[in-house]
């Protein structure tokens, strides 16, 4: 993780979830406290890619089945967005999990949309992929 050091008490208002590139799944977070950098595992891009496609929020049991496509794996998710929240609880909230309010959240796809996280079976990032149509 990298930070710059900023000013103020409200919390970061722009995330850039990018996911461009296989290998070097970021969030970058900018506010008025600071920048700073974060590097995502697969499942965690997974994760909050569910979140930024679902603005509205989604439960622990609709966050298993986006990514999971099992609802009742609440008990992982649960402990996946604990592990997130270490390095990005400045920008996500829960009760339903999601970004916070007034956090501008954009995702940087790659190239070509149907290369969206290739190797994921997770639901949300599959029906994403098939949406986008041949590469």
């Amino acid at each position: 993780m990298q930070v710059s050091e900023g000013h103020g008490d409200t919390p970061p208002r722009r995330v850039v979830l990018d996911l461009s590139r296989e290998r070097g799944l970021l969030a970058h977070v900018a506010g008025p406290v600071g920048t700073w950098t974060v590097k995502l595992s697969p499942r965690h891009a997974e994760l909050l890619y569910a979140l930024a496609v679902h603005r509205e929020g989604r439960t622990a049991a609709e966050l298993a089945r986006d990514v999971f496509g099992d609802p009742t794996r609440t008990v992982t998710v649960r402990a996946e967005i604990s592990r997130v929240r270490r390095h990005l609880a400045e920008v996500l909230a829960h009760r339903p999990y999601r970004f916070g309010d007034g956090v501008e959240v954009e995702v940087v796809h790659p190239a070509h949309p149907a290369d969206l996280l290739p190797r994921s079976t997770a639901p949300v990032v599959v029906r994403a992929r098939a949406a986008a149509g041949p590469a």
